[in-house]
């Protein structure tokens, strides 16, 4: 068990906050599915906390890498995720986690600027820059559980505008410089930031705007189509622990739009039929990529596939192009 503690990414924590997530867009079908989710995640979660008490030196080295600091916000993203999961059991423990996530987001945030941007290369960008900027938002969308939407309005805003600095900057580097086939996955994530902003707006905003959320919908469907263009070249890629990008980005996107219809339809409009489709069609992708993931993670932890070192190496910088 040690060896498999050891083979564990950092990434991982993507799939656990995935995996949350999904529960979250299911429990209005059914209880079990959405503990079922919790479960799964709290399990995988367990095995990144013994990875960090029993190999703090290899997390240590890990964050030398600018995708794994980035990446490693969904640490504090799923915590903030789980503690939605134990609230109504352990309401003042809940709260505590939830503020020590949130906490936890901002300090990433604060390192990371003052690690990477204070020395910036375009190289060193990567899509994991919106998890690291805009990841913090999940603490609007989870705000309500412990009624404090004022507060995850303010992150939402924050959230926002980092998305707006940030989707230049990305975008830039993605055009202007190669990547390498370990963080091809990583475009995956280009669908996440705008729905989740849609998200956590329409979570903690008291009288949410229905134009200003539809403009925010329809770029977010906008990314969405991009990013499934892009899909079926990226699922023919071997596995990499930058798979985790396969499963929140997809399941954020069809909880802004379950959201989004929750609103319309609160807003005096009949849904279209049409959409309703949309989000059952987006849900059932979001149940096979964070399936598909999770299976691929499985196997690389448990199954016959080389330790992570061998197959999954992730370089701190790409080459000019």
């Amino acid at each position: 068990m040690k060896r498999v503690i050891e083979k564990v990414p950092v990434p991982l924590a993507g799939v656990t906050l995935g995996l949350t997530a999904l529960g979250n867009l299911l429990a209005s079908l059914s209880p079990i599915l959405r503990w079922g989710c919790g479960t799964a995640a709290a399990l995988l979660f367990f095995l990144l906390l013994a990875k960090l008490i029993l190999f703090p030196e290899k997390i240590k080295n890990d964050f030398s890498n600018p995708i794994i600091s980035s990446v490693s916000a969904t640490f504090f993203m799923t915590l903030m995720q789980l503690s939605t999961y134990t609230c109504a059991f352990f309401p003042t423990a809940s709260l505590f986690l939830w503020y020590a996530a949130v906490a936890g987001h901002c300090a990433l945030i604060l390192w990371f600027s003052w690690t990477y941007l204070r020395r910036f290369r375009l190289s060193d960008v990567y899509p994991t820059y919106f998890i690291t900027y805009v990841g913090i938002v999940v603490a609007s969308v989870t705000s309500a559980s412990f009624d404090r939407t004022a507060l995850g309005y303010g992150i939402f805003w924050f959230g926002f505008l980092a998305y707006l600095a940030m989707l230049v900057l990305v975008t830039v580097r993605c055009r202007r410089l190669p990547m390498a086939d370990s963080a091809k996955p990583l475009f995956c994530i280009y669908t996440a930031p705008m729905s989740l902003c849609l998200a956590g707006y329409l979570t903690t905003a008291t009288a949410p705007s229905l134009a200003f959320a539809l403009i925010l919908e329809v770029a977010a469907q906008i990314l969405y189509i991009i990013v499934l263009t892009q899909l079926p070249k990226l699922l023919r890629l071997p596995f990499f622990p930058s798979y985790a990008a396969f499963t929140f980005p997809f399941v954020i996107t069809a909880i802004a739009l379950q959201k989004f219809l929750t609103l319309l339809s609160a807003s005096g409009f009949v849904v279209p039929s049409i959409l309703s489709l949309l989000l059952a069609g987006e849900t059932i992708v979001a149940c096979v990529m964070v399936g598909y993931a999770l299976l691929r993670y499985l196997h690389f932890l448990f199954g016959s596939l080389p330790p992570f070192r061998q197959t999954a190496s992730v370089p701190s910088s790409l080459p000019n192009s």
